[in-house]
């Protein structure tokens, strides 16, 4: 594990994960998995806005781990959630973000990238309870080598949310043609005064993408990697810590 400096914009779950934490002030933070998994409840006070990060870590222990955080939102409660997941462990991690009261929103970005033969599957879920709720899903994935993906995202609007709004958008990018990637985008809508949309899209690197690159001196790997990295790059550019970001891109780097 790297060696940066804890402070408190830091919240370490690497090896014990509570059942629940709350956030009760503005202030943004980074959330730290690793060894401790299970099931946590995150819950977001009435009013507050914020942007979370969570980093799922490699681990020397890499035997299968499974995360289901829910993420509960009070009225007027506006969550920013970044997520880079470049764990070296097979995994499913479940989201469930309930918009339990009005006027509560989610921008939702993952970037994960899936090596050698481990296998990640993700369950997202945007659970609109209250009207004016606001759901933005966004998430990526690479997959190499014999690598497994699945992802599974669900917008439910349920009776009596006028007003939601819910947009999904979900890439997997397949760099190596033995590995398999999956996606499941599902719109649950139970009220008439909604917008809601989806993208879906799984496909192999853009050979325009990569020769234009290759134009302009690069090789093969570092035409890859260029590309991947900036699907990470919205995460990454959110952290100021230097140790811990070189530490980020190292990890990403030797997984590409």
């Amino acid at each position: 594990m790297t060696n940066f400096e804890l402070n408190k914009s830091y919240i370490d779950f690497r090896d014990n994960l509570p059942s629940s934490f709350t956030f009760d002030s503005n202030e943004n933070k980074i959330i730290l998995l690793e060894n401790k998994f299970g099931t946590v409840d995150l819950n977001l006070q009435e009013d507050v806005e914020i942007t979370i990060i969570i980093l799922f870590l490699p681990s020397k222990n890499n035997s299968k781990k499974d995360f289901n955080i829910n993420f509960n939102l009070s009225k007027n409660s506006k969550l920013n959630l970044k997520i880079s997941n470049i764990a070296n462990y097979n995994c499913d991690d479940n989201f469930s973000i309930n918009l339990n009261e009005e006027n509560t929103a989610v921008e939702f970005y993952n970037a994960t990238i899936i090596n050698k033969n481990f296998n990640k599957n993700s369950i997202i879920k945007s659970i609109h309870n209250a009207r004016n709720s606001y759901s933005n899903i966004k998430t990526y994935e690479v997959l190499k080598d014999t690598s497994k993906g699945f992802i599974r995202c669900i917008s439910d609007i349920k009776k009596g949310s006028n007003q939601a709004e819910a947009h999904q958008e979900l890439r997997l990018l397949v760099l190596d043609k033995e590995a398999k990637a999956d996606s499941d985008p599902v719109l649950l809508i139970d009220e008439n005064d909604i917008v809601a949309s989806h993208a879906n899209a799984i496909g192999m690197l853009d050979p325009d993408q990569v020769f234009y690159l290759l134009s302009r001196g690069l090789n093969k790997v570092q035409a890859q990697e260029l590309i991947i990295n900036g699907y990470f790059e919205p995460i990454f550019q959110e952290i100021k810590d230097e140790k811990l970001l070189d530490y980020l891109k190292e990890k990403l780097k030797e997984m590409i």
